[in-house]
């Protein structure tokens, strides 16, 4: 593709120049969790970023490329830190505690995003495989933690997924609580989620 032929005439090759494949999917990012990925669409990113549409094929052959980087990002940021922490070190309660904290604090995890790609998936049997992968993903990370706790096999699953399906509840049903409220009624759902006694 000659990319020249994709600008509009007077069109700034400065400014397309200057604007970095973050600040495309910043923009995509921001559109498909505000409208949903029906939003997402060469056009409105392009206007969301003040270039013309040719501006997207600067950086991207098409808009397949640019949903398939904010896939990669929605499992990097949203999901290799809790797996990170989880198998990280400290203490299984420690461990527990601080993966509870991304949720709570909604440091390196953001739920609207998650909530968005999950919505995503719904209308793309693509992206639902995908999102399928992760949550398996999330819940094994949960899994080895309370195998490793001596919990047997089948009790570690179905922990694991209740303490997965609760989180995935809670944004879900959209639970509007504050952080501090939130933190306030942590110990009792770390006591009844895992069962651990050194809370």
């Amino acid at each position: 593709m000659d990319w020249f032929k994709t600008l509009s005439e007077g069109e700034d090759t400065d400014l397309i120049e200057t604007l970095s494949t973050r600040d495309w999917l910043d923009a995509a990012r921001a559109l498909l969790v505000r409208d949903g990925i029906d939003a997402v669409k060469i056009g409105r990113i392009a206007k969301e970023c003040g270039v013309t549409r040719g501006g997207f094929y600067w950086r991207f052959k098409d808009r397949g490329e640019l949903l398939g980087l904010l896939l990669d990002e929605w499992r990097q940021t949203n999901t290799a830190p809790l797996i990170a922490t989880l198998r990280g070190p400290g203490t299984l309660a420690e461990r527990f505690r601080a993966a509870a904290s991304l949720w709570i604090e909604e440091r390196d995890f953001d739920p609207r995003f998650d909530t968005a790609v999950r919505n995503w998936a719904l209308v793309s049997p693509d992206v639902a495989a995908i999102v399928h992968q992760v949550d398996e993903e999330r819940i094994t990370a949960f899994a080895d933690l309370f195998r490793e706790a001596a919990y047997d096999a089948d009790e570690a699953l179905v922990r694991a997924r209740i303490v997965y399906f609760h989180q995935i509840g809670y944004y879900a049903l959209h639970i509007q609580e504050t952080p501090q409220e939130r933190m306030r009624l942590a110990n009792i759902y770390f006591r009844v989620l895992t069962g651990f006694a050194d809370f």
